[in-house]
């Protein structure tokens, strides 16, 4: 084989596995963080652009997530490594998003995250479109809300 083929094989090759590491759902952040509480949605990027997400919430707020990949995730199922952390419901929004360059709306794919207790667990969520990971970090309430709610 030529340099020149073994050169042109190559490029092949990684404009190949970058577009297949490419092929992902996006994550977007739905909902804010009540007053006095934390919620943050990162994406973890790597060479090849966005590896994972990452989530930081507070003990007891729910923050919802949608999917999409050209339009709303297809088949969106999310479990959580650790439930007694982290819980995650598939949602239901009142909205429609379009599908790729179609006119087509269709229902926005999401799911709920709830922070349940302080620690950390990965939210798994699998679509026809693809799968994401999203490390998920719980902190406890601050000191001053723990207070009031102790009777």
């Amino acid at each position: 084989m030529s340099r020149l083929a073994a050169a042109a094989l190559a490029i092949a090759i990684a404009i190949a596995i970058a577009a297949l590491a490419g092929c992902h759902p996006t994550l977007i952040a739905e909902s804010p963080a009540p007053p006095g509480r934390a919620v943050r949605l990162d994406a973890v990027s790597g060479f090849w652009g966005v590896k994972g997400y990452r989530l930081e919430l507070s003990q007891g707020v729910a923050f919802a997530v949608s999917c999409t990949y050209g339009g709303p995730c297809e088949q969106l199922v999310a479990t959580s490594d650790d439930g007694t952390i982290a819980d995650v419901r598939a949602a239901s929004f009142s909205a429609l998003r379009q599908a790729g360059f179609s006119s087509a709306r269709l229902p926005v794919a999401a799911v709920v995250i709830v922070g349940k207790a302080a620690g950390t667990t990965t939210i798994r969520l699998r679509s026809k479109s693809g799968d994401r990971e999203v490390r998920v970090t719980v902190v406890a309430p601050p000191a001053a809300m723990a207070t009031l709610a102790q009777p």
